[in-house]
């Protein structure tokens, strides 16, 4: 018995989105490194970075994977 095809919520990544939350991150970071901040910024820092890499390269690779999929589709 094949389960009912997943609805695509999101049809098309728009990468820029994902320029805009590094800037503040990448700020924070720098503040906490500077002691403009207190010291356990740098974690929220780093937590918030991989959040974000981890969030890019699930989503670069979902990408990747529905245009692979889409190529065999058409091949048929």
């Amino acid at each position: 018995m094949k389960a009912a095809p997943r609805h695509i919520m999101i049809r098309k990544v728009n990468w820029w989105w994902y320029l805009a939350p590094i800037v503040p991150i990448v700020a924070l970071g720098y503040a906490a490194l500077l002691n403009w901040l207190p010291s356990w910024a740098l974690l929220v820092a780093v937590f918030a970075f991989f959040m974000w890499l981890f969030s890019l390269a699930f989503t670069a690779f979902a990408v990747l994977m529905r245009r692979r999929q889409q190529r065999k589709e058409t091949r048929l």
